[in-house]
């Protein structure tokens, strides 16, 4: 019988999120010979003229389609970090929450990442810009051709993977 650290070291992959309410980043990843390799990617959107819970509620079964479809062990999240717009803090919070249930119902086991350790792990700074990070990303990954240009969501939930695979092995 395999032995749990084995089957992870054979499916390293990951699913990493970006949270959000009206943008949610999300990368599978996997641990490649010498960098991480971006299996897909995508930003999840959702419908601002729908109600609040059907939102939520697409959200949820998005995360889960992808969750089915790629088999990732674990999910790796970034916590949130807010400013002073309450009112969209709210709305991400309760995004994170379904997100975060998604996960522990198909028993993934979560990693959480601050932005600043995001940040550190990344681009050795822990107050990087935008900028800096997806030159960056794009150094550390190779990114596949896509048809539509990544946003800054998609670009995130890259590095949230990035961090969590050097923090689980070093890269």
């Amino acid at each position: 019988m395999k032995s749990k650290m084995s089957t992870l070291m054979q499916n390293s992959r990951i699913i990493s999120i970006d949270p959000g309410f009206d943008r949610i980043g999300v990368a599978i990843m996997k641990s490649g010979s010498n960098k991480p390799e971006l299996l897909f990617s995508e930003c999840i959107r959702t419908n601002n003229k729908d109600t609040h819970s059907k939102r939520l509620f697409m959200l949820g079964q998005r995360v889960r389609e992808i969750i089915k479809e790629w088999e990732p062990l674990s999910m790796a999240i970034e916590t949130l970090f807010f400013n002073s717009n309450t009112s969209s803090a709210l709305g991400v919070a309760e995004a994170r929450g379904v997100i975060l249930y998604e996960a522990l119902n198909s028993h993934l086991e979560v990693f959480e990442y601050s932005p600043q350790a995001i940040k550190i792990a990344v681009t050795g700074y822990g107050k990087a810009d935008k900028l800096q990070m997806e030159n960056m990303v794009t150094r550390l990954v190779k990114l596949p051709e896509k048809t539509t240009k990544r946003l800054d969501d998609e670009i995130d939930a890259i590095a949230v993977g990035i961090t969590h695979l050097a923090s689980q092995k070093g890269i």
